[in-house]
């Protein structure tokens, strides 16, 4: 990086290192935090704004990862000049669209879906992780749009077209944002979230076309999908919901990976290690990823969408049992 340039980046900022004791190193971190993720700005208030939020991340972040205590890690990345109100807001699924959900409006309604599966009664693997049998595609970027659930459906159906046909193709979550929508019979809401549920029984009739079709653009547009496309991509016949229980799951991820819906509202600043530290008391199902599997602990492993820079390249590991939520709302393709 330019030294003339960061010489007077810090003398810009001196003012808000004497009002608020920034040191010299918060500031060069920032600089070069601000430089990576390629900020900027409407206007000197919200940089101002951005900066302070900053600096009380990075501290955050700093005391974190010195208490010996902790089983994950944190790190600066893509939402570090967010509070945690904000991140739950613009990059989370909305609040009142969850809130339909659990009074029942959002419900599985749909006429390719199986009955609840009970556990197996068949030997569970120690550990098991898709991506060593090459069944997972590599990790997405959502952006700032709330699709993770679009994300969640197309990496599902993805990995079990592979497990079927032995070919691994990315398909197309765009699809899914512009076309799972009211209008077509879904209560799914684009950039403000939606259902898994609702992707699976939308292919299982239409089916899904290729990404290099219809490539992602983290907005919402109109349906505009091909039907001849989605001959080319993958068409589900049948799928179900898994129980709430870590046998269940476990017994679903040694089939495929699963579609999974949890809480991610404290998932911000993850960089590594056994993630424990959802608030268990008050979980909102907020945020949907692929379960991919778990390991001799029986930590699950999960494939975020927010990018190969986020978490462990673009994965986290969950603390066993219902942490975060995972065991409350998982679906699977069967055929």
């Amino acid at each position: 990086m330019n030294k003339k340039f960061i010489i007077l980046s810090i003398i810009m900022l001196m003012p808000l290192c004497l009002t608020q004791d920034i040191s010299v190193e918060q500031l060069l971190a920032h600089n070069k935090w601000s430089s990576q993720n390629q900020r900027v700005y409407l206007n000197d208030d919200e940089k101002l704004y951005r900066q302070t939020v900053f600096f009380d991340n990075l501290q955050k972040i700093k005391e974190h990862n010195s208490n010996p205590n902790k089983t994950y890690s944190v790190r600066l990345n893509q939402f570090s000049d967010m509070t945690r109100e904000e991140f739950v807001e613009k990059i989370l699924m909305k609040q009142d669209l969850i809130d339909n959900y659990m009074k029942g409006n959002g419900q599985y309604n749909n006429a390719n879906n199986e009955s609840q599966m009970n556990s197996q009664n068949h030997t569970l693997a120690a550990s098991i992780d898709w991506r060593k049998k090459g069944a997972v595609t590599s990790v997405k970027n959502q952006g700032g749009c709330g699709s993770c659930w679009a994300f969640s459906a197309a990496g599902l159906m993805e990995s079990f077209n592979f497990i079927q046909n032995k070919t691994l193709i990315d398909l197309s979550e765009q699809q899914l944002v512009d076309c799972v929508i009211p209008a077509n019979g879904y209560p799914s809401r684009g950039c403000d979230g939606g259902w898994p549920a609702n992707c699976l029984d939308y292919a299982s009739k239409v089916g899904i076309t290729t990404f290099d079709k219809y490539p992602y653009y983290s907005h919402q547009y109109n349906c505009t999908v091909n039907v001849k496309d989605t001959n080319n991509g993958f068409k589900l016949k049948k799928w179900i919901v898994i129980p709430n229980t870590s046998n269940d799951l476990k017994s679903a991820l040694n089939f495929s990976p699963v579609s999974v819906r949890i809480d991610a509202s404290s998932w911000g600043n993850y960089d590594s290690g056994i993630f424990n530290g959802c608030n268990q008391s008050q979980i909102s199902l907020n945020h949907a990823v692929l379960a991919i599997g778990y390991d001799e602990k029986d930590n699950w492993i999960v494939k975020n969408s927010w990018g190969p820079a986020w978490g462990e390249n673009g994965y986290m590991r969950l603390a066993p049992n219902n942490t975060c939520g995972i065991l409350s709302s998982n679906v699977q393709i069967t055929a």
